[in-house]
This record gives C-alpha cells, sequence and structure tokens, in this order.
C-alpha cells in the first residue's frame, strides 16, 4: 500500500471512530453527552479565527468547533472569563481554552487546582501565550510561547514538514508518519520534555536554523503533546491559527481524540 493510501485509510478510521463513539454515547439510554466548555478570548491577539465579528456571530473557529462536537460532545462556547471560576467548574468534563494574553474574569488559580483534582484541560494555539506571568499555569499547560521565527508578514502562514513523535497516541494515530502543513508557527519556551508526552514536532530538516530568532538548543521544536497535571489530564496542539486548518479533517481528528484524551475516554498512557 502506497504512504498516500495508507495515511487515507488512517484518517477514514479516525474520522469513523469519532462518529461511532458520538453515536454510541447519544444511543445510549439516557446517557448524556460528555460536557466541554469551549472558552475562546483572543484579547488583544491577531488570532482572527476567534475573533467575532461586529454582528455578535460566532468567530471561525467557533463554528468549527461546535460542528466538529456534534453527537461526540455536549458544548457551551463562550468569551466570557466568568464561566471559568470555581463555583462553575464543575459543570463541565473538559475546559478547552482558545485565549490569549490574560483573559479577564477568569479563576486561574480555581481552574489549575480544578485540573490538578481530575479535571481536563484542552489548549489551543495562543493559549500558550495565556497568563504568561504565571509560573504555575505554565507548569500546567507544559510550556510557554516564545516567538514566530519564521513568520513575516508576507507569508503569515508557515509551510513546515511536522513529524509524528507519538503514532500511539489517539491525537496522533491517523496521522502520516511525517505531513506537510501550514499555519502560524510557534516556538516555545519553559518547555521541560521529560514532563510531557511529545505527540508532534517540526521537522527540523525543513526549517531555517540559522534564523537569528531560532533558540531552542536540544534542536526539538514541539507541536503537540500530552502530560498529567495531579490527577487531570492536559492535551495541547499549537496548531488552529487558520480557518483551514479547522477544515482539515486530520485536524479535527486530532484536536477531537485530543480532549477524550484528555477527559479519560480514549486510551493512551496518561
Amino acid at each position: 500500500m502506497s504512504t498516500l493510501l495508507r495515511s487515507f485509510a488512517f484518517l477514514v478510521l479516525a474520522v469513523g471512530a469519532v462518529a461511532a463513539l458520538g453515536n454510541a454515547l447519544a444511543a445510549t439510554p439516557g446517557a448524556a453527552l460528555p460536557t466541554v466548555l469551549f472558552f475562546a478570548n483572543p484579547m488583544t491577539s491577531d488570532n482572527d479565527v476567534i475573533r467575532r465579528p461586529a454582528s455578535g456571530e460566532l468567530s471561525v473557529a467557533e463554528r468549527h468547533f461546535a460542528a466538529l462536537c456534534r453527537g461526540v460532545f455536549d458544548v457551551t462556547i463562550t468569551q466570557d472569563g466568568t464561566e471559568v471560576v470555581k463555583e462553575k467548574l464543575s459543570r463541565y468534563r473538559a475546559i478547552v481554552f482558545f485565549t490569549a494574553i490574560n483573559p479577564p474574569g477568569v479563576d486561574r488559580d480555581a481552574l489549575i487546582a480544578w485540573v490538578a483534582g481530575g479535571g481536563a484541560f484542552v489548549g489551543i494555539h495562543s493559549t500558550a501565550n495565556t497568563f504568561q506571568g504565571h509560573a504555575e499555569f505554565g507548569r500546567m499547560l507544559g510550556a510557554n510561547y516564545d516567538r514566530r521565527p519564521w513568520r513575516t508578514a508576507q507569508a503569515p502562514q508557515t509551510k513546515v514538514i511536522i513529524k509524528v513523535n507519538d503514532a500511539t497516541h489517539p491525537a496522533t494515530r491517523h496521522l502520516a508518519a511525517t505531513f506537510p502543513f501550514a499555519d502560524d508557527i510557534y516556538q516555545f519556551k519553559n518547555f521541560d520534555r521529560p514532563q510531557v508526552q511529545l505527540l508532534l514536532s517540526l521537522d527540523p530538516a525543513g526549517l531555517d536554523l540559522a534564523n537569528s530568532k531560532v533558540n531552542p538548543a536540544d534542536r526539538v521544536f514541539p507541536v503537540s503533546w500530552a502530560k498529567p497535571h495531579g490527577e487531570g489530564r492536559v492535551f495541547y496542539t499549537a496548531l488552529g491559527d487558520w480557518e483551514e486548518t479547522w477544515s482539515d479533517p486530520r485536524y479535527r481528528t486530532h484536536l477531537t481524540q485530543g480532549i477524550l484524551w484528555a477527559m479519560k475516554l480514549a486510551d493512551a498512557k496518561p
């Protein structure tokens, strides 16, 4: 079987697995779908994919997230940080952030404690640039945003080759060993590799390592990872800044399975 056909077969199986899980959950008499809060707050960042239009309609990412949750999760979508406070966290099985800077209203310490107590936290893209001055949030997430070495005004989307570091994880099993992708590509700091299960990283062979903004000494450029935090689980993916990403079946499965894993509804080591 060719690499292309093998990748397609894995994709079909993965999408089918998500659909089957959703159908099974929905078909179980009296069973409620797992509850998920999607908190998207762009603040002053340039993440237009989560910026709502003046009409107040959902943003691009919010619309896509609602669609991929259909039949799998019972999702609440908000840009109001007061939904992420101690007395409301127990309503949800998982909290998904697509945020930046310091979103107001969030009870950050309560969130961290909730995850440590067994909750599921998922961070998308610029979430790594959230609460940068709070070390414990960064430790929970697994790293902090540093910079975008390869982005230019002429090419805001960076074309890279992504490699799968762990093909056993539910969020990566559907992916080819390496694959091209275009998105807003991050570099990270405070990435403690021994503490995380690295899932995806950039193939350095396709990068300009002579760029003066490139700084990781070990030449590991993480893209996605999973990790425990106390009794809870954390999943992070740096991808998600463009509508093309959200429309990509590979990404949709990657994110959906990452959420299921964080909720301990998909099999993989923590």
